[in-house]
């Protein structure tokens, strides 16, 4: 069976799909990329940037919740 925290994911979210995972707008994603509230995009190609699945995921877990 595979465990949730010991499985691997190489999935890339582009900023399209990381603000519909995080709920927010384009523009407050790359202000938080800006100050280093979410983890910097990996460039994937000259005019490409994505997160990995993780990197969200680690960044969504670190947040205070209401």
């Amino acid at each position: 069976m595979n465990d949730p925290e010991t499985t691997t994911t190489s999935r890339i979210y582009r900023p399209k799909d990381a603000c519909a995972l995080l709920s927010i707008s384009r523009p407050t994603l790359w202000r938080w990329q800006r100050a280093g509230i979410i983890p910097p995009a990996r460039r994937l190609g000259p005019n490409t940037v994505g997160w990995t699945e993780q990197e969200l995921l680690d960044f969504v877990a670190s947040r205070p919740r209401a």
